[in-house]
């Protein structure tokens, strides 16, 4: 099975999106999910939640419709490499999935993100994906206890920010949205996240599919859930539903204090948490730690804070991605600040002032103060961070911190400048992570989103005499000329 969308590619580009569909390409930290956006018709998330979800069958449909056969030789004479790898789990095997369901269901949820919003579309919501299962093949999948547990924090990374407005938390409170009224001014967008897709799972065939198709128009249900025992069904629910509700921002202090905690309590730095006798399991007692009861139901919280760690991830991709990522993300919240100027929402809510942020500044705090703490934690509990993602990140920095140093007429060392070619003291970066930057958790700190966290740490100054950035040339054939999913 193959879904409609891949049928209507031109051959060119069948074997373009191929091959950035296979599970190893989609298991690389500097996978680009921009640039398949692009490829396959600016319907991201179906084609990577198909490759991911539905591993190794989308393969194998995928290398059929082309004409590859066992050596790997397409119709044309070419040679494509076939994998030949451990996957992380058949699910559609495991919990009797038809394939046409799965893209049934990733097709609605894509319908639900509102191709307008700059950074909060489903090309985001692709990317939270295909980063967390990075994660989980750089070792994060030790931490699972059953294919359930992985397969359900895949799902919550798919829906994790279905239904978003491209207005965060701050201006739902602050506008008295009917959001806001409904879920009390908590968690305002990911209770409706989370509330939107639970709905979806118990969708029906005959059902609107929220994109103006019938669900049941190749399969006759959007249920990706229907085979399951009705223990899986509500075990599955409730890791789901707590994992999207875990990504507000306003818990990321607290959710790190108490990952440390249990973290330390396990192990020391050098240590490694996989059990002596089987390197692909993480030892029964060691993993006990990152269990909580929540909702009378016992969740993963060391799954929790990979797809955490995965959404606040662009400042640690490979350039350009990264600014790329953060040109977007300032654009939706600029275009937040602007409705509020119109709306008299003043003063405008952090991080929204297009006037006065700093762009510089506002990614060195945002890296210092929240991603780099977040995956030198992560490296306590996957090795495989240290060498695959904290040079990245590193790089990234000094990339900000040289800007901010010629804005301001400051000489750069040539060093510095090739920054990308030069080797990062990862273990030095580690260890003065754990002793700084010391952040106090108030009720202050805690009553705002992702911009309100950043509001004591990002630095103003009087408007830029130009906002313009070299334009991203992408990677291989297709050129994006703005043919993007935010347009």
């Amino acid at each position: 099975f193959v879904p409609r969308e891949w049928n209507e590619l031109s051959l060119a580009r069948k074997k373009y999106v191929y091959e950035r569909l296979t599970y190893e390409r989609l298991s690389r930290w500097d996978y680009d999910v921009l640039d398949l956006a692009v490829a396959c018709g600016d319907v991201p998330l179906l084609f990577v939640g198909w490759a991911i979800l539905g591993a190794p069958h989308a393969q194998n449909a995928m290398a059929r419709s082309l004409g590859v056969g066992p050596d790997g030789e397409l119709h044309d004479g070419r040679q494509h490499k076939l994998q030949h790898r451990q996957y992380l789990c058949d699910f559609i095997t495991e919990f009797h999935i038809p394939l046409p369901t799965l893209c049934n269901f990733l097709r609605a949820i894509e319908s639900d993100h509102l191709p307008a919003n700059p950074y909060h579309n489903s090309t985001h919501a692709a990317d939270a994906l295909q980063t967390l299962f990075s994660l989980l093949c750089l070792g994060g999948s030790s931490y699972a206890s059953s294919p359930l547990e992985l397969f359900g924090i895949l799902c919550a990374a798919v829906c994790h920010d279905m239904g978003h407005p491209g207005r965060n938390n701050s201006f739902q409170v602050r506008s008295k949205s009917d959001l806001s009224v409904i879920y009390n001014d908590v968690s305002v967008l990911e209770n409706m996240h989370a509330a939107r897709a639970t709905r979806l799972l118990s969708l029906a065939g005959d059902e609107d599919d929220g994109g103006g198709n019938s669900a049941g128009s190749e399969t006759g249900d959007l249920d990706i859930l229907a085979r399951m025992q009705p223990t899986q069904k509500d075990a599955f629910r409730s890791l789901f539903r707590r994992a999207i509700l875990n990504t507000d921002m306003t818990l990321h202090f607290a959710q790190v204090a108490q990952m440390k905690a249990r973290v330390s309590s396990g192990i020391g730095r050098g240590s490694h948490p996989l059990d002596d006798d089987d390197d692909d399991l993480v030892d029964g007692r060691y993993l006990e730690k990152f269990y909580q009861t929540m909702d009378g139901r016992s969740i993963n919280m060391a799954l929790l804070f990979f797809l955490h760690a995965a959404d606040v991830s662009n400042p640690a991709k490979a350039g350009p991605l990264f600014t790329e990522w953060c040109e977007r993300s300032l654009r939706e919240l600029f275009e937040q600040g602007d409705e509020e100027r119109r709306r008299y929402l003043l003063p405008l809510s952090p991080m929204c002032d297009r006037d006065n942020i700093n762009k510089n500044d506002s990614q060195i705090g945002y890296i210092k103060f929240i991603v780099r703490p977040t995956f030198v934690l992560l490296s306590d509990m996957i090795p495989n961070v240290v060498t695959e993602i904290l040079p990245v990140l590193e790089r990234n920095l000094r990339y900000w911190e040289n800007r901010k140093k010629v804005e301001l007429g400051l000489p750069v060392d040539e060093e510095e400048e090739e920054a990308e070619e030069q080797e990062t003291d990862v273990e030095e970066v580690v260890e003065a992570e754990k002793v700084g930057p010391n952040i106090v958790v108030d009720d202050a700190t805690l009553s705002g989103d992702e911009s309100l966290l950043m509001e004591e740490h990002v630095l103003k100054k009087p408007k830029e005499k130009s906002r313009t950035e070299e334009t991203r040339k992408p990677k291989g054939d297709y050129d994006r000329n703005n043919n993007n999913n935010n347009n």
